[in-house]
């Protein structure tokens, strides 16, 4: 009886079987901060690209809206994502909406997909 309360009580090993159970939660924290500064930097160039589309517009009022749309897919460069540009030239402004499809990849078993969007409307002269 003696022996089984020195296992009991004996405690090498625990740093082990603390780091196996905390390990996996921290590497979860530090792939999704690093997922979630990359979705703000996609949401930022996004804007990015609707702000200076629409800045195109405003510089040459007699493009067509391929052009501008051209344009603003022209500065933006995210890997792994779809982007697209609606333009719409109503002759006094310019409406450049944006729209982003990222896959946020934290866990590999459930892929999430987010849809961030960006518009930017500007008079034109």
């Amino acid at each position: 009886m003696e022996k089984f309360r020195d296992y009991l009580r004996n405690i090498k090993g625990t740093a082990a079987l603390e780091f196996a159970f905390i390990f996996p939660v921290f590497l979860l924290f530090v792939f999704g901060s690093i997922e979630l500064g990359y979705l703000f930097w996609a949401d930022s160039s996004l804007k990015y690209g609707a702000t200076y589309g629409a800045r195109y517009a405003f510089v040459h009022p007699t493009a067509s809206t391929a052009t501008i749309q051209n344009f603003a897919l022209s500065v933006v460069d995210v890997p792994g994502s779809v982007i697209s540009y609606t333009v719409t030239n109503g002759g006094l402004f310019v409406d450049i909406d944006g729209s982003l499809t990222y896959n946020f990849l934290v866990v590999p078993l459930n892929p999430i997909t987010i849809n961030v969007h960006a518009r930017q409307v500007l008079p034109l002269p």
